[in-house]
């Protein structure tokens, strides 16, 4: 085993993730107690699970945590553990490890609890937009991928970002129309150098020049079986709402849409045919509660909601009402002309990431719009 530097949260981050499968409770459940370095520390220096804290050694109703279990999964990969390897794979590729400590990770992910990734292992620029998750069939149907590809660029038009598994049939349909306009992210099963479908690396290709590829484990991982239905937690928790497009009644694609709801993200489905099998699995969620939809429209009241709850920003058509962070954005932007998010954090004199997130609502309300990269006043 590699030696680690147990001050810095990127290698202990890294480590967790080379350790355990995405999501296993137990080591979160040890890293949010004990502190992930402490945790690392107990577990790399012949882990005795009698030292370790009262409230670790017990569940609530006086049960012993299955802790021996737990350690049986875990250290033969310790032995193995090269955090210097794996990151200079990454670097090889351009990438990034986000962190909980990050200035930049993504805090939507932390609404997962005790199933949050580690570390986010990313490929390109993970932006900070509005995100929707359009998932749903491998084998779809010409009118599935119609329907994804169309709400994919018509919403990548208004500055949201497309998150997707980067799969055949809905998957690819999805971001191919949002990267034909904007942005997308593509939430990986193995580690963001071992792609898959190997068939889709062109496609891969392309999301880099304007998007993410992301994944929760190594950049070497292998997408194996078992991690496919594990990341769709990550797929829902990035964004800021899921439609599923096209689903059998089995579909993995509806993994997406319950972690949407227990997380309490609006989530939709389109319907389709009564004889189709590939529309049982919508018309299923739709008998539970999601929402029907059928436009790009309707996918756009998802989220609405959640930029007036987030946002103190008026509905109605006056800019001289919005709050003070989102004006200075908008006074910033050239009145006729479009503009970067970095020209318009230039001469407001806010950081660029500031400048995203006011963007962000002002797309939502219908004040900005995005087009070709750029930002343009609408209003």
């Amino acid at each position: 085993m590699q030696s680690l530097n147990l001050d810095s949260p990127l290698e202990v981050a890294c480590a967790w993730s080379a350790i355990v499968e995405p999501g296993d409770e137990a080591a979160a459940q040890l890293r949010e107690t004990m502190g992930s370095a402490p945790a690392l520390e107990w577990l790399l220096s012949k882990p005795d699970p009698a030292t370790l804290p009262a409230d670790l050694t017990h569940d609530l109703q006086g049960r012993p945590r299955p802790w021996i279990k737990a350690l049986k999964r875990w250290m033969p990969r310790v032995a193995d553990l090269d955090v210097h390897r794996d990151l200079a794979e990454l670097e090889a590729l351009d990438g990034v490890v986000l962190y909980p400590e990050h200035p930049q990770w993504p805090k939507k992910l932390d609404d997962l609890g005790l199933q949050a990734p580690a570390a986010l292992w990313v490929r390109g620029d993970l932006q900070d937009l509005p995100r929707v998750a359009i998932v749903g069939a491998r084998a779809s149907s010409n009118t599935g991928n119609s329907i994804a590809r169309d709400l994919a660029f018509n919403l990548a038009r208004k500055g949201i970002s497309i998150v997707s598994g980067g799969a055949f049939g809905i998957d690819t349909a999805a971001h191919k129309g949002a990267m034909s306009e904007g942005h997308t992210v593509a939430v990986m099963a193995g580690g963001v150098a071992n792609l898959y479908p190997m068939s889709n690396e062109p496609m891969f290709q392309k999301i880099l020049e304007n998007g993410a590829i992301v994944s929760e484990v190594p950049p070497a991982w292998r997408p194996a079986r078992w991690r496919f239905l594990g990341r769709n937690r990550l797929i829902a928790a990035l964004a800021d709402a899921s439609v599923v497009v096209e689903a059998s009644s089995r579909s993995g694609a509806l993994t997406t849409i319950r972690h949407a709801r227990e997380l309490n993200r609006p989530v939709g489905a389109f319907p389709g045919s009564v004889n189709s099998h590939l529309s049982s699995g919508c018309h299923q969620v739709i008998r539970d509660g999601v929402t029907l939809v059928t436009s790009t429209e309707d996918v756009l009241e998802l989220i609405s909601d959640i930029g007036d709850a987030l946002f103190d920003i008026p509905a109605k058509d006056d800019p001289d009402a919005m709050p003070i962070n989102l004006r200075r954005v908008y006074d910033a932007m050239p009145a006729k002309l479009s503009a970067t998010a970095q020209s318009i954090a230039r001469v407001g004199g806010i950081s660029v990431e500031e400048v995203e997130t006011a963007l962000a609502t002002l797309i939502l309300k219908g004040y900005v719009a995005f087009e070709a990269g750029e930002f343009k006043r609408v209003r």
